[in-house]
């Protein structure tokens, strides 16, 4: 079972919030309504995780 993320080291916290930015950044230079689809599935997911992070972390 995965561990929640609100118990991540630091370092992948960072990982997962810098991973959103660069979703965010290639959903705003993508065109291709499949690969902008995909991308966007991806961000709603990276997002929820970070939702799920601690406020201290």
């Amino acid at each position: 079972m995965p561990r929640p993320t609100s118990t991540l080291p630091a370092h992948a916290r960072l990982a997962l919030v810098t991973h959103v930015a660069e979703l965010e950044a290639e959903l705003a230079s993508v065109s291709c309504p499949r690969e902008r689809r995909t991308i966007a599935a991806e961000l709603k997911a990276a997002r929820s995780a970070v939702s799920q992070l601690s406020p201290e972390g």
